[in-house]
């Protein structure tokens, strides 16, 4: 369980206390990120995160708040997605107070300085090359600009590496100063603590938050009339692949039959994909289907990486299972199975603080309606066969198929072939 409350200034605070751990998560989201961003600045979400670890006003330097961090034996990182900035100290409850205290000053008193923006953006730079260098994460890249095509959906993150090397620092400071405000914001606290005390210390130390509307929205989402097919040549020891179809915004009523249709196709090892592709076939070793969701768009997709010339089996296994999955309705035992599947999964992920405020905090930033687990399972059991059915014919439509791929390979037309077929 939790509870939220929203201050009079737009702030949202969100309590989880938990049983039986020692510990103590605080996240504090910030709903902003690369699809708020122009061409010029793509890119700077995710540059800021990293500013705001060197140095605030009451912690002048980087050495300040790595030591301290390391001095509560805390795992602390940051992240930055298409929709949501987040930071997060996961500590001893001991030190909840200690944490709170830190996260507030990084998140309203960096200072954002000359020397060390020009240091870092070397550092973005190496942390581009090497995504860039690691297929199993570049071809999500590649996969979601051919599926966005060229609207803040479709680009990168990280941003380019000629945006970031001329970022100047009034472009941080007007960015931190129009986004970072109290009404984008939300501190999620799960663990074990006293509730009111909490609530209490997090409404004094974040009351400094600006008031002010957030300058950016959201670029409106279009859904485009893009290539179906991204070859990125490069000599790897194996080729990558995602292949998949448009899916279901956060909002959408069949979001979780969509869910459902996915962890079915490729979420465990007695899924479909993972049967077909990997234990009778012997293709690859990993391989697997999801279905994301962001507020405006979403994606179903299978991944698989396997040697070259197991490409066209494997795609063909793949677009097999898909067509099968549209034609014939789930027996009652394997959807009861993959229920069985996504409940077990999600509590043992939910015995961990970290696991609690994410889950509860990104619904929040993306839908500003969070749900507990057990609401969760309630559209998950609500899940028939004709919805999965009916799900998969809606989105699995040849016109919406669409493939990436890494690795030595330029023959755009043999796939063309492969997918016109479907």
């Amino acid at each position: 369980m939790f509870k939220k409350t929203t201050l009079d200034n737009g702030l949202r605070i969100i309590t989880a206390p938990m049983q039986g751990t020692n510990t103590v998560t605080i996240l504090v989201l910030c709903g902003t990120g690369s699809d708020y961003e122009s061409r010029e600045i793509n890119g700077i979400s995710h540059f800021l995160e990293h500013m705001f670890f060197k140095g605030t006003k009451n912690r002048p330097t980087p050495d300040e708040i790595k030591h301290e961090l390391d001095s509560m034996g805390s795992i602390s990182n940051a992240f930055t997605s298409h929709e949501i900035t987040g930071y997060h100290i996961k500590a001893a409850k001991t030190y909840l107070d200690q944490s709170l205290d830190l996260l507030a000053d990084i998140y309203n008193n960096s200072l954002l300085t000359e020397g060390e923006i020009e240091r870092e953006r070397q550092v973005i730079i190496e942390e581009m090359h090497k995504d860039r260098d690691t297929p199993t994460l570049y071809i999500w890249w590649v996969w979601e600009r051919l599926l966005y095509g060229d609207q803040p959906a479709g680009r990168d993150v990280i941003g380019e590496e000629k945006v970031i090397r001329g970022l100047a620092r009034d472009d941080f400071v007007n960015y931190f100063h129009h986004q970072y405000v109290a009404g984008d914001t939300a501190v999620v606290v799960a663990g074990n603590f006293d509730e009111e005390k909490t609530f209490q210390k997090i409404k004094e130390l974040f009351s400094g938050i600006r008031h002010d509307a957030p300058f950016r929205k959201k670029a409106e989402y279009r859904e485009p009339d893009a290539e179906r097919i991204a070859l990125e040549y490069k000599e790897t020891d194996q080729t990558h692949i995602a292949l998949g179809f448009h899916g279901y915004d956060a909002f959408h009523e069949k979001r979780y039959a969509a869910d459902v249709l996915a962890t079915l196709l490729g979420g465990s090892w007695s899924a479909r994909m993972w049967d077909r592709i990997r234990e009778k076939l012997g293709l690859a070793y990993t391989v697997w289907t999801s279905h994301e969701s962001y507020s405006n768009r979403g994606q179903l997709v299978t991944y698989a990486g396997v040697d070259h010339k197991n490409v066209e089996k494997t795609i063909q296994a793949a677009l097999e299972e898909y067509k099968k999955i549209t034609q014939e309705l789930v027996s009652e035992e394997e959807l009861k199975r993959v229920k069985n599947y996504i409940r077990g999964t999600t509590l043992i992920g939910l015995e961990q603080s970290n696991a609690v405020a994410s889950f509860v905090g990104t619904e929040e930033m993306i839908t500003g309606k969070p749900m507990t687990a057990e609401e969760v399972f309630a559209k998950i059991d609500g899940v028939t066969a004709e919805d999965i059915r009916e799900v998969s014919r809606e989105l699995m439509r040849p016109e919406k198929l669409h493939l990436a791929m890494i690795g030595p390979c330029k023959d755009k037309e043999m796939f063309q072939k492969i997918l016109g077929a479907f």
